[in-house]
């Protein structure tokens, strides 16, 4: 049996002043071989998150923005925007820009997966008193709330291999979590068991009661301050925090998935592509910069064998 050490109970912080290979190699072993979560400091400027928390809550409050799934399947007191590189892209493509083509950040993510693409970008707001989260993993087998799972872990064991549970999956995607408020266990963090990623047929065992009351004691709140990023393993059990305060808590979540991966979300690649393009930051940036951020957005496959091959 796989026992949590919880002397390595915290989650390691990182600097990226001056991103080395040296301090890549860390970072890398760091999230897969040791803790399964890290956090990045000072990685977007307070008015930056200020204008986010913003556009957020202007959508919120606009009664035209009605849209499908707009709270959280697991925590009903978590406020949605789904789509939002695509939302975005419409009405504030320099922001949408800044958010998501964050040189350091970028960094760090196609260290930890070769080359990192969009699979979801959603605000995530828990509201005030708003109650914690089920304890789970990640896409793609959040089998408790991911409808093609029916709710049933057993269907697991027809669909994946224990060799790709245990040794593919944990390096499918990285899950990003972008503090646009400071959060702390006052204001319901994120909270998540370090090391947790490396218990074999987590995705699995997550569902069997006993264990998933045995864990309950042994998780820790993620303290971010505003701009600080927290990325942890798709594997890692985590949860929605309790949100203690009067106050919304506001974050921008963002699911990378490697080249090949699934993304979570459909796009509307052409409406991002023609919203930005147009937009005077896109156009600043150098031929290199704007065919990788569009390669981020848009994968090379499927393609339209209609047309090439």
């Amino acid at each position: 049996m796989f026992i949590i050490n919880m002397s390595q109970n915290i989650i390691p912080e990182f600097t990226l002043n001056n991103i080395t290979d040296n301090l890549l190699d860390n970072i890398y072993s760091s999230f897969f071989d040791t803790y399964g979560c890290i956090i990045l400091k000072n990685i977007f400027e307070p008015n930056i998150m200020n204008e986010y928390n913003n556009w957020c809550y202007e959508f919120f409050n606009n009664p035209d923005n009605k849209q499908i799934n707009n709270t959280h399947p697991k925590q009903t007191d978590k406020m949605m925007i789904n789509n939002i590189i695509e939302i975005m892209s419409v009405n504030n493509p320099e922001l949408l820009l800044k958010l998501i083509n964050n040189n350091s950040l970028n960094q760090v993510l196609d260290k930890l997966l070769g080359f990192s693409c969009f699979g979801s970008v959603s605000c995530h707001c828990i509201k005030p008193k708003g109650n914690r989260q089920l304890s789970h993993v990640d896409y793609p087998m959040h089998v408790g709330s991911g409808t093609f799972w029916q709710n049933n872990p057993n269907l697991i064991d027809k669909y994946i291999t224990e060799y790709q549970l245990n040794n593919i999956l944990p390096y499918y995607s990285v899950q990003c979590l972008i503090a646009s408020d400071a959060m702390s266990k006052h204001n319901g963090s994120t909270e998540i068991i370090p090391t947790s990623h490396l218990i074999p047929n987590i995705d699995k065992k997550i569902h069997n009661k006993d264990f998933y009351n045995s864990i309950d004691d042994k998780f820790i709140n993620a303290n971010l301050e505003q701009g600080d990023v927290l990325l942890f393993n798709r594997r890692l059990i985590h949860r929605g925090g309790h949100n203690l305060s009067n106050e919304n808590r506001n974050s921008l979540i963002i699911q990378y998935v490697w080249l090949f991966g699934i993304p979570q979300h459909q796009n509307n690649y052409e409406k991002i592509y023609n919203n930005l393009i147009s937009n005077n930051y896109f156009k600043n940036l150098n031929d290199d910069e704007k065919n990788t951020l569009l390669l981020r957005i848009k994968q090379p496959y499927p393609i339209n064998t209609t047309i090439h091959n």
